[in-house]
């Protein structure tokens, strides 16, 4: 009998020990190198662009991407109620904060807002409103570039109209549509679904460190978790493929975060981040695509979710490669930072790999 009582003893003080340290061991579990990431399991609740409030701020992201990518100061998106109704201000960034909520004319009538170069918003065929950018650099001559971005800008503005019509942008939640994503990645490619997890872990601790606020940190943490959802569209033989890619197999694959910005785009509440993940692949130096933008172009989102993704893929195990150790990588990063990479995102990087971060039980 007393040997029962001290087997129960014992087994008591056991599994109190190990509830006790469980904690501590999942804390300590993290080395340098490593970030804590969700459950390998695409039912894993992911942000919701509506319940953390993103979805509330999505022109005001648009309009401070659009004044980034096009070099301007201000930028500001006009809605109209109506065909031939007068436009309204509703979101701006580098502008006159009375501005928005001010009716003005349409193009240059009495009371119109005058700016260097606008591009029409649509949703469907019918034209809503307008896309502007202007201010001190205004005069200055656009090229081919510059209006297929903004193009580009206020056709995903015009996505958000459509949403919102739809009552989609703020009474809806699209953490099942992302999710689907998610599923759809993880049943194509295990690989580069555990890839994205671990990319959009790093890019919000680097988010984080920089100081940016909680909107731009889950703009990032979502636009790097489907950063290669267009892959889904590269055929396999190119994606599986061991060896270097030929000419016409690197075209298809630089076509994936165009792909990818489609798909995103399409889901409530991420047509800001679409552009993130289309631009995740430029370069400082203007030798990225897909349209060749330099330094301060290029939003920062965009380069925290580029410097994550090289770390992940240079410190992950591929079919066709053997993953680098931690110092490796991050010497590459730095050999590339100020021409590929942004210097102040590596930094950001090599530093929470340093620091520790704590798990949850």
């Amino acid at each position: 009998m007393i040997v029962l009582y001290v087997l129960a003893g014992w087994l008591g003080v056991t599994l109190l020990t190990y509830f006790l340290l469980l904690p501590l061991l999942k804390m300590s579990a993290q080395t340098d190198g490593e970030w804590p990431v969700p459950e390998a399991d695409p039912e894993t609740a992911v942000p919701s662009p509506q319940r953390v409030g993103y979805a509330g701020v999505v022109l005001e992201r648009l309009a401070q991407h659009t004044r980034t990518v096009l070099g301007f100061d201000q930028a500001w998106i006009l809605v109209s109620p109506g065909p031939g109704a007068a436009f309204a201000a509703v979101a701006g960034a580098g502008t006159d904060p009375d501005l928005i909520g001010r009716r003005v004319a349409r193009k240059n009538g009495d009371g119109a807002v005058h700016g260097a170069a606008s591009a029409p918003v649509r949703v469907g065929a019918e034209e809503l409103g307008e896309l502007c950018v202007g201010g001190p650099a205004e005069h200055r001559e656009l090229v081919q570039r510059d209006h297929d971005l903004l193009d580009e800008l206020a056709g995903l503005v015009g996505e958000v109209l459509g949403h919102h019509a739809q009552r989609q942008l703020t009474l809806g939640d699209s953490e099942a549509e992302i999710r689907a994503l998610v599923r759809a990645l993880a049943e194509a490619d295990g690989d580069t679904y555990l890839h994205s997890l671990e990319v959009a872990a790093a890019a919000r601790q680097v988010a984080q460190r920089l100081g940016l606020n909680e909107a731009e940190v889950v703009e990032i943490e979502l636009a790097a978790l489907l950063h290669d959802v267009g892959k889904l569209r590269v055929p396999a033989r190119v994606l599986d493929k061991p060896g270097i890619l030929n000419s016409e197999e690197r075209a298809l694959m630089r076509l994936h975060p165009r792909w990818g910005a489609e798909m995103v785009a399409r889901v409530p509440g991420l047509e800001a981040v679409a552009l993130i993940v289309h631009l995740h692949h430029e370069r400082l130096d203007g030798q990225g695509y897909p349209y060749g933008l330099t330094t301060d172009q290029i939003p920062l989102a965009s380069r925290i979710v580029a410097a994550c993704a090289a770390y992940g893929a240079m410190t992950k195990s591929w079919a066709h490669r053997d993953p680098l150790d931690v110092a490796a990588a991050l010497d590459e990063l730095s050999q590339h930072a100020g021409t590929q990479f942004d210097p102040d995102v590596v930094e950001a990087l090599a530093a929470s790999l340093r620091q520790p971060v704590a798990v949850a039980a």
